[in-house]
């Protein structure tokens, strides 16, 4: 049954773009589907400090968090407005990656696949194919993926990093607890988590194959991905991954 509108995500990407010569489609592709077609979408932003950091926002794999799309397009309005902390990084930003859960407000695609665990072979389904294609030549100097947890009851992330890299993620909770409790529990799916910090160093493939282990092995780059608690109010999500980001983006300067 169909409880949002995909259109919904296209009507402001579109209204994006026509506001900003810097935000332009990088890629775009049409998935065709039993129920109706959709097209995924992947932008790219250009800021006017040359060599910027590029970041690569991706959210919407699980149809089921709403929130972390709605961060998404939240970003986009950021950089369309010229916010001086969000405008000066290039980005590659994926707002929806998975069209017909998100209508759904279900995990899967239409196949019935959570693409998080289909990275593996990405070449299997529409989506995690374009996911592959929008990254493949682009230099990524941190990736942040959104996501939602509806059994968890405060906020938490992981931090899939090179052994040589500075952890930040510690610092993001120190900005985030300020907002939102955090998830303390000693483990989550079955990883140590250290006051709502679980660490992924290098290669680790326990999680299976996500996109952060995608982007570790195939980019090598290092990925964030942010947790909300389902429990609060959209807004109140949306506002907790926005500060996460900003956070990140402070850290990186």
């Amino acid at each position: 049954m169909i409880v949002r509108s995909y259109t919904d995500v296209i009507k402001p990407i579109e209204a994006a773009l026509s506001q900003s010569e810097r935000l332009q489609i990088w890629r775009r592709e049409e998935v065709e589907t039993a129920d109706g077609d959709y097209a995924l979408c992947c932008l790219r932003y250009t800021p006017a400090v040359p060599n910027a950091p590029l970041i690569y926002l991706s959210a919407g794999t699980h149809g089921d968090e709403p929130a972390a799309v709605a961060c998404a397009l939240r970003v986009l309005d950021k950089l369309v407005a010229g916010d001086p902390i969000f405008a000066q990084y290039a980005w590659l930003i994926s707002p929806c990656d998975n069209p017909f859960g998100y209508e759904r407000d279900v995990r899967e695609n239409e196949a019935g696949v959570d693409l998080n665990q289909a990275f593996g072979a990405p070449d299997c389904f529409p989506q995690t194919s374009f996911i592959a294609a929008s990254l493949k030549g682009v230099h990524v100097d941190m990736a942040i993926d959104l996501h939602e947890d509806c059994d968890s009851d405060g906020f938490y992330l992981w931090e899939r990093r090179p052994s040589s890299r500075t952890p930040i993620g510690h610092q993001i909770i120190q900005r985030v607890e300020r907002i939102c409790a955090i998830n303390c529990d000693p483990q989550i799916e079955g990883h140590p988590n250290e006051h709502g910090v679980i660490t992924l160093l290098d290669t680790v493939g326990s999680k299976g194959w996500t996109r952060e282990r995608y982007l570790a092995e195939s980019i090598q780059t290092g990925c964030l991905i942010l947790e909300t608690p389902m429990g609060l109010d959209l807004e109140k999500r949306v506002r907790i991954h926005l500060d996460a980001i900003r956070s990140v983006l402070d850290l990186l300067q």
